[in-house]
C-alpha cells in the first residue's frame, strides 16, 4: 500500500468516527429544538432541493415560518446552506437516518393527512 493510500484509509477511518460522534450529538439537539410535528416534517423535507414554499406545503405551514425555522436551524448548526442553492437549507441528517420517527411514518404522534402530504 502506498503512502497516499494509507493516508486516505486513515482519513476515512477518522471521518467515520467523527460522523458517529456528531450524530450522537445531533440526535438530542434535534429532539430539543423540533418540538412540533410540523417542525419535524419541515426538517425532514429540508434536503436542500426544495424551496421554502415546497417545504411549507409538505409540513402544513407557511413559507415565512419555514424561512424563520431555517434561519434558526442554520444558526444552531443542524442545517447547512445547500450547495448550488443559496438560501435553501439542507439538514445534516434526516430524522429517519437518526432513528427519530418522522410524523406520519410510524410515529406514535397523530398527524393530519394534510401535513403528511
Amino acid at each position: 500500500m502506498s503512502m497516499n493510500d494509507e493516508i486516505v484509509a486513515e482519513l476515512r477511518a477518522q471521518t467515520s468516527w467523527l460522523r458517529l460522534l456528531g450524530l450522537q450529538t445531533l440526535r438530542p439537539t434535534l429532539q430539543e429544538i423540533l418540538k412540533s410535528d410540523k417542525q419535524k416534517l419541515a426538517y425532514e423535507h429540508s434536503d436542500g432541493s426544495k424551496t421554502t414554499r415546497q417545504v411549507a406545503e409538505a409540513a402544513g405551514t407557511g413559507a415565512g415560518t419555514v424561512s424563520r425555522w431555517w434561519t434558526e436551524w442554520l444558526a444552531v448548526g443542524v442545517c447547512v446552506e445547500a450547495a448550488g442553492h443559496p438560501g435553501r437549507a439542507k439538514h445534516l441528517a434526516s430524522l429517519t437516518d437518526l432513528g427519530l420517527l418522522t410524523p406520519g411514518k410510524g410515529s406514535t404522534t397523530k398527524v393530519t393527512e394534510e401535513a403528511v402530504e
